[in-house]
């Protein structure tokens, strides 16, 4: 009688498919389980060092923020589809469904089955092209946010505005080469003839697509005429504040209030816009009220010593004029300076600055300032400033 040698444990079969295969496929998903984030960092760090001669050490941490997510995704489609390839045995033997195909005489008959282990590969695929696409968008992103940077370092608002959309040309073109590749290689899509297809289409969808193109195009315009640049104070229409973001369709703009304004770019070329940032000078203009009864020379020093005051200030231009305007309630003196634009101090600060230094003028030469005489103003009448 013959002896019956038994397979070893890691060779014996568990539904057709070996131990060892069930072992290695559970170590992969270990793997993807626990220690993805650690690769992706890993990764990130080495990968990092290819860009050290745009980049510096304080750029490392931005790099890997970016990358963190699509090297997750990358690192754990892999996994997965290792660990069940493993077990492809068992996937193998599930059928979805049965490709029919019409034969001779219109009868059907099977030319082929989908397993369930067809279904993993194609959906291995998707996701393999789709973290690679977003991984290599990632990169370019921190490419454009090094260069963006070192041109705001530089001063150059014309590279500001130009690189934000150069990479969202790029990641277009990356998502739509993408999708084009996700159609060939997991839905076996022709691409080539279905983009010649798209030719016949092209009227029809720029049809559709008519306000998009719009604003595409007059992105385009403002990038080469420059009404604005990125940090400019402009007003267009009822919307005032500075130009954040030129974008494919609209333009991105912070208002006094601090909220975000996205306005479509045709608006931008076919209306009224107001560039305040091109003016150099910003004109300031009220009016000073002064008590009746102070004599003419008191009157006179007021207005002068406002006068020199304004001039005194670094970030006007040395052309203030005050004078008195006329009587009323109050002797009235009208005050214009001009604030130079762009100033190191943001203009209420300057103003500010300014307003204080005309309180304690009307207090050091004058009984303060003039109210009208049906108003009532209660307290000792001593002036609060120190003189």
């Amino acid at each position: 009688m013959e002896s019956i040698v038994k397979a070893p444990f890691w060779q014996q079969q568990l539904f057709g498919v070996s131990i060892v295969h069930v072992v290695a496929a559970v170590f992969f998903l270990l793997l993807a389980a626990l220690l993805r984030r650690y690769f992706a960092r890993t990764i990130s760090r080495v990968f990092f060092g290819i860009f050290t001669r745009i980049a510096d050490a304080r750029h490392r941490e931005q790099f890997r923020s970016l990358l963190q997510k699509p090297m997750e995704g990358l690192l754990t489609s892999m996994l997965f589809f290792m660990a069940l390839n493993q077990l492809s045995g068992w996937w193998e033997n599930i059928i979805l469904f049965e490709r029919h195909k019409k034969g001779a005489g219109a009868r059907n008959f099977i030319s082929g089955s989908f397993s369930a282990m067809e279904l993993i590969d194609h959906l291995f695929f998707l996701a393999f092209i789709f973290y690679f696409v977003f991984l290599l968008v990632r990169v370019i992103s921190f490419l454009f946010f090094v260069w963006v940077e070192k041109a705001a370092a530089l001063g150059d608002r014309e590279r500001q505005q130009l690189l934000p959309l150069l990479r969202d040309v790029f990641a277009v073109l990356l998502w739509s080469f993408g999708f084009f590749a996700v159609l060939g290689v997991v839905f076996h899509v022709n691409v080539p003839t279905l983009i010649a297809g798209l030719g016949f289409g092209g009227v029809a969808v720029a049809f559709a697509a008519k306000e998009s193109l719009e604003n595409l195009l007059a992105s385009f315009m403002i990038m080469v005429d420059k009404p604005f640049t990125i940090g400019d104070h402009i007003k267009i229409g009822s919307v005032e504040g500075r130009a954040e973001k030129i974008g494919f369709r609209s333009t991105r703009i912070r208002t006094m209030d601090k909220t975000l304004v996205s306005l479509p770019n045709k608006s931008l070329i076919g209306d009224s816009l107001e560039n305040f940032s091109e003016r150099g000078l910003a004109r300031v203009r009220f009016k000073v009220s002064a008590s009746y009864g102070l004599s003419q020379s008191n009157l006179r020093k007021i207005v002068t010593t406002i006068k020199e005051y304004i001039d005194q200030q670094p970030e006007t231009n040395g052309d203030a004029h005050a004078f008195l305007e006329g009587f009323g309630p109050t002797l009235e003196i009208l005050v214009t300076y001009y604030i130079k634009v762009p100033s190191e101090q943001p203009a209420e600060t300057i103003k500010e600055d300014i307003n204080y230094g005309i309180y304690q003028i009307m207090y050091q030469y004058g009984k303060g300032f003039g109210a009208p005489a049906t108003i009532s103003i209660s307290g000792s009448g001593e002036p609060e400033v120190e003189l």
